[in-house]
């Protein structure tokens, strides 16, 4: 059963309210696009960074020295590169320029278009924040003193490697490898190699000199911080709005034919005063819902509950569901701390237009999150003052 307009709405809102949550998808572009559509069918109202393995990827680090003075010259150039080894195949690669410190580089990726990846995350109520090369993500997570250092890393997936070289924190080549086993590298450092089910927190990215952090999503245009509310609430509110009043107006002249048909038949029965007023009670309660949904102040309560999530720092927003005729909100997070979303629950109940902001309930978070998940229940005014 498709989800219904307003499970998309709260879907949608949940999902940019939502801390990513990283996940690492290997296999061919067909592989990894079923995992991804199966991953979204489960968690609608989430946020994901997707981490690509090394089958889709092609890596090019820049020469020191030459006049590359953005990521468009280091696009064209990139392009010519590709196209010198691959063809014309290299017109279809998705690039991601990257520059850190004094290196520069671009990353390919063949198989997967990333507009369409957005698109399907989004139709499942799900956020894609960023689709990143995995190996990136775990060389920003390693210690701050080994990229710091000179030497040689390992990133491995099966039979295929990166060898990463670093001189002194810069990165100074990428060469990938097919291997059997990382002693076919003979001489090179391991490093700390990733496992599938590995937590994501040992992907988190830590202090230390820059890495690369290509990011295949980045070229597309992204709205402002506080530009959310209107932009994702608005056009599902709108929509909803529209559906809405169009099934009233159906139910309307259908109930105005059927009363037209019974008069038609019975010309001699009285026509009670109060039937077209029911009917038209009847009638706009769908229409009066959207237009409560399009009356409430979004923009200023869903911002605010991102600015005090994002004060948090260590909150992470689940879920939220709003009923915009009795104007009242529940949000969902996680949190390491019990004192953390109380402290959350006082700020937002000191806030213009909330109201009777209860922390309602904490419970232990599901597998696979970490900290306590919680709720607060609150009433927040609609714009009529109410």
């Amino acid at each position: 059963m498709s989800p219904s307009m307003s499970e998309r709405l709260r879907g949608a809102v949940a999902a940019r309210l939502a801390r990513p949550q990283l996940l690492l998808l290997g296999g061919s572009a067909a592989e990894v696009e079923a995992q991804f559509a199966a991953w979204c069918r489960e968690h609608r109202g989430r946020a994901v960074e997707l981490l690509v393995g090394l089958p889709l990827l092609h890596e090019l680090v820049v020469e020191p020295g030459l006049p590359l003075a953005d990521d468009a010259a280091l696009r064209a150039y990139a392009q010519q590169q590709f196209a010198h080894y691959f063809g014309a195949a290299a017109q279809r690669f998705a690039l991601a320029p990257w520059r850190a410190g004094e290196a520069r580089g671009v990353s390919a990726l063949h198989g997967l278009d990333p507009a369409a990846l957005r698109a399907q995350a989004a139709a499942a109520g799900v956020r894609l924040a960023a689709l990143r090369p995995a190996w990136a993500a775990w060389l920003a997570a390693l210690p701050a003193a080994t990229r710091a250092g000179s030497g040689r890393l390992l990133w491995h997936e099966g039979t295929r490697a990166l060898l990463i070289t670093l001189e002194r924190g810069r990165v100074q080549s990428l060469q990938p490898r097919r291997i059997a086993s990382p002693a076919d590298l003979g001489g090179a450092d391991e490093g700390a190699l990733l496992a599938r089910g590995t937590p994501a927190e040992e992907l988190t990215p830590r202090p230390g000199p820059a890495m690369p952090q290509p990011d295949f999503l980045a070229a597309a245009a992204r709205p402002a911080p506080l530009a959310w509310p209107l932009a994702a609430t608005g056009a599902l509110v709108l929509a909803t709005a529209g559906w809405s009043g169009w099934q009233s107006h159906e139910q309307l002249q259908l109930a105005q034919d059927a009363r037209s048909r019974v008069l038609a038949l019975r010309p001699s029965a009285p026509t009670p005063r109060a039937a077209p007023r029911r009917v038209a009670e009847t009638e706009p309660r769908a229409a009066q819902e959207a237009r409560a949904l399009l009356d409430a102040p979004w923009e200023p309560l869903l911002s605010r509950v991102e600015t005090v999530g994002a004060e948090a720092k260590a909150i992470a927003w689940l879920g939220l569901d709003a009923n915009a005729g009795r104007g009242e909100l529940r949000l969902e997070g996680l949190t390491p701390d019990r004192l953390l979303a109380l402290q959350l629950a006082e700020q937002l109940g000191g806030t213009p237009g909330w109201g009777q902001v209860v922390l309602s309930r904490f419970s232990a978070a599901e597998p696979g999150l970490s900290g306590q998940r919680f709720e607060i229940n609150a009433k927040f005014r609609r714009e009529n003052g109410s």
